[in-house]
């Protein structure tokens, strides 16, 4: 049977969980084709943050306009463009009115061991309260991360980043995500990993290996009860 890997961010969300409620949450999660995603301000995110300009010249702020008109373009209907613009708006905002300045990094993504790789982090270093910070961007409204969640993402980080190289082990991590507004711009709020106590790489390994195990079962179950539904036809996962 062939399994797909779990979403970073589900992942996130579920792995600190008790075994009992991480298979409630496996058995509701599906893997279908979301209404709309946040792929399109994911790609203006080096124009909303202000990448390089800050750091290395002023060649002038990117215009809010010129950046709503690309997330428009890519946007596949009205919802989907709504949504990413709302994020957009409100974290174009925050970028100016707290001084955000920043460049691109690439950090490499991390196997987990199961077959799979996760990424928690955006490729940049920004500037933040004069300390470097590695960010990372949760625009979900549903299912947004716990704060679990974001120890789990941040111990991840600490784990590839921070331990995997001495030229960042002064770094903070954070983690942005979106108030849930009805209408209008959606305001981040930031989350560092200042005072978080981290897992270990032991314990994030078990806790990665136990989520798998209960999604192979979860999916395992799935793909049996599509067979008897449709007399043998294709799976579902």
């Amino acid at each position: 049977m062939k399994m797909r890997p779990l979403p970073d961010i589900d992942l996130a969300y579920i792995a600190p969980l008790p075994a009992d409620q991480k298979r409630r949450a496996l058995e509701a999660l599906r893997l279908g084709r979301p209404p709309y995603s946040y792929a399109p301000v994911r790609h203006s995110l080096s124009d909303i943050l202000n990448l390089e300009a800050g750091m290395f010249g002023d060649v002038g702020r990117v215009p809010f306009a010129k950046i709503a008109e690309v997330i428009s373009k890519k946007a596949k209907n009205d919802d989907e463009r709504d949504a990413n613009l709302r994020v957009a708006s409100g974290l174009y905002t925050y970028v100016t009115e707290n001084g955000l300045r920043g460049r691109r990094h690439d950090f490499f993504p991390l196997a987990i061991g199961v077959g799979a790789s996760v990424v928690y982090w955006h490729p940049a270093i920004l500037v933040v309260a004069e300390r470097p910070l590695v960010p990372f961007f949760d625009p979900r409204r549903s299912k947004a991360l716990t704060r679990a969640g974001r120890q789990f993402a941040f111990s991840m980080m600490h784990q590839h980043i921070r331990e995997d190289s001495p030229d960042f082990k002064n770094v903070r991590f954070g983690v942005f995500q979106f108030d849930k507004t009805d209408e209008g711009p959606r305001p981040p709020r930031l989350y560092t990993d200042d005072g978080i106590e981290l897992f270990s790489l032991d314990e994030l390994e078990l806790m990665v290996e136990e989520t798998y195990e209960i999604w192979r079962e979860v999916s395992a179950a799935r793909e049996a009860e599509t067979r008897r539904r449709g007399g043998g036809g294709g799976s579902l996962i």
